[in-house]
């Protein structure tokens, strides 16, 4: 699934905003939005602040406020998706730097408590879990189906689950079919048809010392050359024995056929 569309499923936060809580910088200026608790953490990861302000145009301090921003509001949200419980619909972050975090209920009574937390409010008419269960539904008569689509995810900003297929017409007829509230569903064209790029499983281990192992994870592709991502600490490219991968910082040979 695209990045752009994976990012709607449940919650769309960024993904750095996970990662990124313990590793703010506390000497650069501030510009989160009100109550934000002070950085007291490192600086984030090397390459974060230049690809934040290459892909979104934003200056140093913008992206670092961004990753401020999305840090705090973060953990704001993971208290009031636990508080809405049921009644949750989804969250996403508005504004360049970050500054808005709208969570979505489907109840009014939770304005007050929505917005007392620093969040703007968003009254849909699903919940997440009912728009979670409609996808899944969806996803037991498409996923075979020559005509299913190819992508299927949860769009919380429209309160909808999207279909993408490159026959909607016939799609929709499928659709129909379904035990589902076709108001909750909306098929739109597209050709994307993603496909796993290697069997999605435990890679094989492999040997560093005479009494150390290591595991490869997902497989890379640098350049021309087949590879999987393994631990810093097991090894540099190209050392090692044995097994599917050599080990190394970030990206080693696969020498698996």
């Amino acid at each position: 699934m695209s990045r752009r569309h994976a990012a709607t499923t449940g919650c769309a936060l960024a993904v750095t905003a996970l990662t990124l809580v313990a590793a703010l910088a506390a000497a650069e200026p501030q510009t989160a939005v009100p109550h934000a608790a002070p950085p007291t953490q490192q600086p984030p990861p090397p390459g974060v602040l230049e690809a934040l302000q290459r892909d979104l145009g934003l200056t140093r301090e913008q992206a670092l406020a961004r990753l401020r921003n999305e840090a705090r509001l973060t953990l704001v949200e993971a208290e009031l998706r636990g508080l809405l419980g049921d009644r949750f619909g989804g969250s996403w972050f508005m504004g360049t730097i970050s500054q808005t975090l709208v969570v979505a209920t489907t109840s009014a009574a939770d304005i007050p408590r929505i917005t007392a937390a620093g969040a703007r409010p968003r009254i849909v008419t699903r919940s997440l879990p009912q728009l979670t269960l409609i996808k899944q539904k969806l996803e037991n008569v498409l996923a075979t189906h020559p005509h299913g689509g190819g992508v299927r995810y949860v769009d919380v900003k429209i309160n909808k689950v999207v279909v993408l297929s490159a026959t909607p017409t016939e799609t929709r007829k499928i659709v129909k079919t379904v035990d589902v509230d076709m108001t909750a569903v909306t098929v739109v064209f597209s050709k994307e048809r993603p496909w796993p790029a290697d069997d999605v499983r435990n890679r094989p281990p492999y040997s560093v010392s005479a009494t150390t192992y290591c595991s490869s994870g997902s497989v890379a592709t640098p350049e021309a050359q087949n590879g999987s991502t393994v631990a810093e600490h097991c090894g540099n490219p190209g050392t090692g024995s044995g097994g599917a991968a050599r080990g190394g910082p970030a990206v080693s040979p696969d020498t698996e056929p």
